[in-house]
């Protein structure tokens, strides 16, 4: 190195700013709490917000100095402090000094669970800026689905006059996920060219915010009670490290799941094969088949699939899988096989995120504890948000993906209350009319949608609380469908209270099946064994759900089977407060056994990601519980609208009940209904 590496750096880096634009990030964030402690919500906004865009610049920053800055010298140790003096050279001259960026760990764990979005939530709200309040909240929800009382302020938010649909997005949704959920809706709305156009860009931006992501691993960490060790056992457990951080990477597209249920590239392919095969590119299907067998070399499916592709190219091409996927997944299987080596050689922990990872890539000697890991972690449910919840099958268990059977839902009381709704409107004359089933002459079907217990409520035909209970039922088994498949946040496509009953005295003989085998987003082919996404399925849905609310029937038996619609793989048998969630497409190919004796009900529910797609009585089924609250805030009347506004003044909390009597309306903040204070460390 006869010129200083610094010297260099100065003379052909690109110009840059000198510093930080803004003050620090973790000094921004600290001020901010002390003024919301204080009040003063004008200048808490400015300095949270200020934190977070510190935090960003801080981030480019470092993405450009780890781009200028590449391993270049001839032997490993010069790369290496060739490297380390490049990036402190580098980041000096964008950020400044260390310590103005760096931060500990508890400001970190602050950023990383958006903390900040959660004070800014409280603080738009005190300054009637109801839309970002509701912005910010469902942010943090996002990032923390478990927080009780979060979930109760989004709930909020829902149900107040002044807050748009729009306003529950995600502040800090990346530009590749904006893209995938427009590429869904196009494709969903039969625009190919355009669809598959957004998702390859899609794809291109993720794999690019992956790298980022990865690049980022190499940074500097807190040692906490270091101790005096061999130089190579110190090197060893920061470059353990900085693998465990770079597989954790995929986890950054599921917003904190445990395990990446819906791996965001094997979405990309699979919708990308589905376009391309009915654009009649059979080229680039073949190309995308090649980088899903990648993930999954022996998918008889899919080799399937590549065959009928190459039998219609009759030879003509000689496709491989895209570089960009192949190279992906070779570095990622050799990072796994390191860090599988040292969890048994060296004793580390090593939670795999992948559900693709092959098995001969684990050592031998930790294939069981890893399976049986594997299977109490779908057990256990992604950490449902409500305790009374169990999963009782797992999609394993269920021989299939992307389905899972849950148990206690809802209680026996509210199932016998629910059922009580759908007797009083099957009396009231007004809805849930009795009419022959259009699957079978053997059966009665009556059916209930939300909206339409609710408007009955508000006229007096049926019970108001179980109207409600209707709706808060409904909620429940969307949020526990977000959280378990670790998706996206999910709308309404369609929902409605289903009872069939068997017509006594034509049982006799019964051949049929109450509901025949089908998919809930495509045209099922169970000759080709394909389901094709097309109109007239139902292909804005992405997931379907079956809440039971009683047992006490013949028949009526929940099957699962495969594409050819007779192979039967699961089969299960209603209870009250049972939930069967699963993914719409044709993995899950379904239908119900006949109804012989006595009445099935049960909730039926679809979901899409699909803004665009969601259902329309939901909406209004929102304004019509926000309606039935609006007389106790009219009844206090001025009084409401001066506490909505002056609200608590600093961190002290009330009791969940107080909070919530005093204004229906009013986002219960920092309060818990457990707890009657908590600290700030607390909540990270």
């Amino acid at each position: 190195m006869a010129v200083p590496l610094l010297l260099a750096l100065c003379l052909f880096l690109p110009p840059v700013s000198a510093s930080l634009s803004l003050n620090p990030a973790d000094l921004l964030l600290w001020d901010g709490v002390s003024l919301f402690s204080r009040g003063d919500w004008y200048e808490a906004r400015d300095r949270l917000l200020g934190a977070l865009r510190s935090l960003r610049e801080v981030r480019g920053a470092k993405l450009r100095c780890a781009a200028q800055c590449g391993l270049r010298g001839a032997r490993l140790e010069e790369a290496v402090l060739e490297r380390a003096e490049c990036l402190g050279a580098c980041e000096r001259l964008e950020l400044g000094e260390p310590s103005r960026y760096r931060l500990t760990q508890e400001t970190e764990r602050s950023f990383h669970k958006a903390t900040p979005y959660n004070y800014l939530q409280i603080i738009h709200y005190k300054l009637e800026e109801l839309n970002e309040a509701a912005a910010a909240a469902f942010t943090f929800y996002l990032r923390n689905p478990h927080h009780e009382q979060i979930k109760d302020d989004v709930q909020r938010y829902r149900t107040m006059k002044g807050v748009s649909k729009q306003s529950f997005r995600d502040l800090e949704e990346p530009h590749h996920m904006v893209l995938y959920s427009r590429a869904v809706s196009l494709l969903s709305e039969g625009k190919l060219s355009n669809g598959v156009w957004r998702l390859e860009e899609s794809l291109a931006l993720y794999l690019s915010a992956l790298e980022e992501c990865r690049s980022l691993c190499e940074g500097t960490r807190e040692q906490e009670n270091e101790e005096h060790r061999d130089i190579s056992e110190v090197i060893a457990e920061y470059y353990i490290q900085v693998l465990q951080c770079k597989q954790r990477c995929v986890l950054e597209g599921s917003l904190g799941q445990k395990r990446s249920r819906e791996n965001i590239i094997i979405s990309h392919l699979a919708l990308l094969e589905e376009g391309y095969t009915k654009l009649e590119k059979w080229e680039a299907a073949a190309q995308i088949t090649q980088s899903l067998l990648l993930f999954y070399p022996h998918n008889e499916t899919i080799l399937g699939r590549l065959s009928e592709y190459e039998r219609t190219l009759q030879g003509r091409s000689s496709t491989k899988p895209r570089e960009s996927i192949a190279a992906y997944v070779s570095q990622s299987l050799l990072e796994k096989k390191l860090l599988y080596y040292a969890m048994e050689n060296l004793g580390i922990s090593f939670q795999d995120p992948d559900l693709w990872t092959p098995e001969e890539i684990i050592p031998e000697s930790l294939r069981e504890t890893v399976r049986l890991e594997r299977e109490a972690e779908e057990q256990r449910g992604a950490d449902l948000p409500y305790e009374e919840v169990t999963v009782t099958m797992t999609p394993k268990q269920m021989n299939g993906t992307m389905r899972v059977t849950m148990d206690g839902v809802i209680s026996k009381e509210e199932c016998e209350a629910l059922l009580g709704l759908a007797q009083e409107a099957a009396g009231s004359g007004e809805g849930f009319k009795d009419r022959r089933s259009p699957h079978t002459p053997h059966e009665r079907i009556q059916s209930l949608g939300v909206r339409q217990a609710l408007q009955m409520a508000s006229s007096g035909s049926v019970n108001s609380s179980q109207a409600q209970l209707f709706y808060q039922t409904s909620e429940r088994a969307r949020v526990l469908a977000e959280v378990y498949f670790g998706t996206e946040s999910l709308h309404f496509s369609y929902t409605h209270l289903v009872c069939r009953t068997a017509i006594e005295g034509k049982q006799e003989g019964r051949t049929d099946v109450s509901q025949p085998v089908h998919t809930d987003n495509c045209v099922l082919d169970t000759e080709e064994k394909k389901c094709w996404r097309e109109p007239p399925a139902y292909i804005h849905r992405d997931f379907s759900g079956l809440l039971y609310l009683n047992e006490d029937f013949q028949g009526g038996n929940l099957f699962f089977t495969e594409m050819d619609g007779t192979t039967i793989t699961a089969e299960l048998h209603p209870s009250c407060g049972r939930l069967v969630l699963f993914s719409s497409g044709g993995e899950n190919a379904h239908g119900v056994r006949a109804v012989t004796g006595g009445k099935q009900c049960a909730i039926e529910l679809w979901f899409t990601k699909s803004a665009e797609h969601a259902e329309q009585t939901s909406s209004q089924s929102k304004a019509l519980v926000r309606d039935r609250d609006e007389p106790q805030e009219s009844t206090e009347g001025e009084t409401t609208r001066n506490r909505r506004v002056s609200g608590r003044s600093g961190r002290e909390t009330v009791a969940a009940g107080d909070a919530t009597s005093s204004d229906p309306e009013r986002p219960s903040g920092r309060t818990h209904q457990k707890r009657a204070a908590r600290k700030f460390t607390d909540e990270l």
